[in-house]
């Protein structure tokens, strides 16, 4: 389930749009950062919800009215560290762990991210991230908690991919035949057939 923090503001016919250049990047960063908060903390109180990374790069230009020119990746793991701190020093769990790819991997740069706030990087920053965000779930109260407190998991569509590498890795697994009758030999290495 995603969610989208353009699709919930209000039109604005004219904007008058400031530039990062005129801002400055330490102000933009700032601005934008307390805007993917706003968008983070709403996917924070719905269940199982999520945010693309391209909504949020849009999402906190638009709410703040600051955009850029630069390609998302060179400034959104800045504002999304930004996101992560303030977390912390609100004893909150990570947000930015709500931040989401189209497949619904965690943002490249999260594990970065995780180890300079905590000291530790995670080896796996997906299972890593589906703990933040069900303590998230539970530290916002988020609707649609189940009464047990809910799960911490991998959202659906990387579920599956990962399962759909599992079963090519495995597929792509030499087998190691027996010589004389050609059956598949078992861990012992001795044929069950031919011996």
């Amino acid at each position: 389930m995603s969610i989208s923090g353009v699709a919930e503001m209000t039109d604005v016919e004219q904007r008058d749009w400031r530039e990062v250049s005129d801002v400055g990047i330490a102000a933009a960063r700032v601005e934008w950062a307390g805007a993917a908060r706003e968008m983070l903390l709403v996917a924070a109180r719905k269940y199982q919800a999520l945010v693309q990374y391209k909504d949020i790069a849009a999402g906190v230009q638009e709410r703040t009215g600051i955009r850029t020119k630069q390609p998302t990746r060179q400034w959104m793991g800045g504002v999304l560290a930004e996101v992560s701190g303030e977390s912390l020093r609100q004893g909150e769990p990570m947000l930015s762990a709500f931040c989401v790819n189209a497949d619904e991997s965690v943002f490249d740069g999260y594990a970065a991210i995780v180890g300079a706030a905590t000291g530790t990087t995670p080896a796996d920053p997906d299972a890593y991230a589906a703990q933040e965000r069900l303590a998230a779930y539970r530290h916002f109260e988020a609707a649609g908690l189940p009464e047990d407190g809910g799960t911490a998991m991998i959202p659906a569509k990387l579920a599956a991919a990962k399962a759909r590498a599992r079963k090519a890795a495995i597929a792509e697994r030499p087998v190691n035949a027996c010589s004389r009758c050609n059956l598949q030999m078992p861990a012992s290495g001795v044929c069950d057939t031919c011996d």
